[in-house]
């Protein structure tokens, strides 16, 4: 395969403009896992919490309390919420459960509901919406699953890739799903069939630790250093080399700009995609961070492996 462009810039790295959060937002704990809808920003915690903030001002609006679980020792603790996905004003939650089991809950007008109990020992890493009907879940085993949730039941089951999973990412009409894993490929699902339609392989060589997904484009932040960019027809791809373990990254909606966790220092840079530029550093992460997303072409929001959630508004 060939490289359309392996970016290891000088030139523009001296253009790049360097920006300060917006908006610095702090939950009840740390945050695993966040989404936006409706211009509210969604979080999953580790002190066994959904947290709903207004986008605007930062202000929480809901929470969500999961029960309190036993850890080995007896105690009650409460319990990691791994990650959340949601439809409809409805949130689908991937909880920790006793004995390293875990339950998927789903949650609307803020009453939860398990739909995959976790006697079931299915090692969930996360549940994403398909439909009002349908959840696609992700095992740690690298097994995805199309599961029923009125009926209670696989509709299949698929082995995406013999490797250990990494993170799974739906497209936006959620017809098609992209998994990352170790080996550093990417899997293309088309999700009514379970059916991998194509792999996507040379970019990443390791662990491809976040992935995203939008029309044309896949892109995977991974362990080797690289952020990568996939056109879906032509399986080609853009290389975006950093200087630390790429933990995450992010695609605009347009598929123009690509962030990435960039440098021990956890700061985010966003690159443009087609004129294969570094535009902006943002600066003020507190730890690693394990989220980016583009609530548009102008805003970007963030979390990291602490309570501290960022708002950052580009040029």
């Amino acid at each position: 395969m060939r490289i359309v462009g392996c970016l290891i810039m000088v030139a523009s790295l001296v253009c790049a403009a360097t920006l300060n959060p917006k908006l610095q937002i702090q939950a009840s704990g740390n945050v695993q896992a966040l989404i936006v809808e409706n211009e509210q920003i969604v979080t999953a915690t580790s002190v066994g919490t959904i947290e709903t903030f207004r986008l605007n001002d930062g202000v929480k609006t809901s929470q969500i309390v999961f029960p309190k679980i036993k850890d080995f020792t007896g105690e009650e603790v409460a319990p990691k919420v791994f990650s959340i996905d949601a439809l409809e004003g409805r949130y689908v939650a991937v909880v920790q459960a006793e004995n390293g089991a875990r339950s998927v809950y789903t949650v609307q007008n803020g009453q939860t509901k398990v739909v995959i109990d976790a006697s079931r020992n299915w090692f969930v890493s996360k549940a994403k919406f398909v439909d009002k009907g349908h959840l696609l879940i992700a095992l740690l085993s690298n097994e995805i699953v199309l599961w029923d949730i009125q009926n209670a039941k696989e509709v299949y089951r698929v082995q995406a890739n013999p490797s250990h999973f990494s993170d799974i990412a739906l497209n936006q009409t959620r017809t098609q799903a992209a998994s990352s894993c170790e080996s550093g490929e990417l899997s293309l699902l088309e999700v009514a069939s379970g059916k991998i339609v194509k792999v996507f392989k040379g970019g990443n060589v390791d662990n491809v630790y976040d992935v995203d997904f939008h029309r044309q484009k896949i892109l995977g932040a991974g362990q080797d250093r690289r952020g990568v960019v996939y056109d879906l027809l032509s399986g080609s791809f853009e290389r975006f080399d950093g200087d630390f373990l790429m933990y995450a990254g992010a695609l605009s909606a347009d598929e123009t700009l690509a962030a990435f966790a960039f440098n021990e220092q956890n700061h985010i840079v966003i690159f443009d995609v087609t004129k294969k530029s570094r535009l902006h550093t943002l600066v003020g992460q507190k730890s690693t961070l394990n989220t980016i997303m583009f609530i548009d072409d102008h805003r970007v929001v963030s979390s990291s492996d602490d309570p501290y959630i960022m708002i950052w508004s580009l040029p």
